[in-house]
């Protein structure tokens, strides 16, 4: 029969065992994470800045009316168009 001291080691050894296993596992399913969500990044966005934004869009480009999609401020600061490009002209 084995003593008390040998009995308590084998469960302190399969203990650390099943920590160091339980943490690798966990650092490998972050290091899949990180890889993944920095792939999702380098995609192509949806919309693109010559892509058609409405029905009248390839009218309004070929008559060089179109509006342009962002303005940029005195500071430089980039913002949306939105009042030219939802303007109602008189067609």
């Amino acid at each position: 029969m084995p003593s008390n001291t040998s009995v308590n080691m084998q469960t302190l050894t399969s203990t650390a065992d099943r920590s160091r296993a339980h943490m690798r596992s966990v650092s490998a399913l972050s290091v899949v994470l990180a890889m993944g969500l920095g792939m999702v990044g380098c995609q192509k966005t949806a919309l693109r800045p010559d892509d058609d934004r409405s029905q009248f869009d390839r009218y309004d480009q070929s008559r060089s009316q179109r509006a342009e999609p962002f303005l940029e401020d005195e500071f430089g600061r980039r913002t949306p168009n939105l009042a030219d490009r939802l303007l109602d002209r008189d067609r």
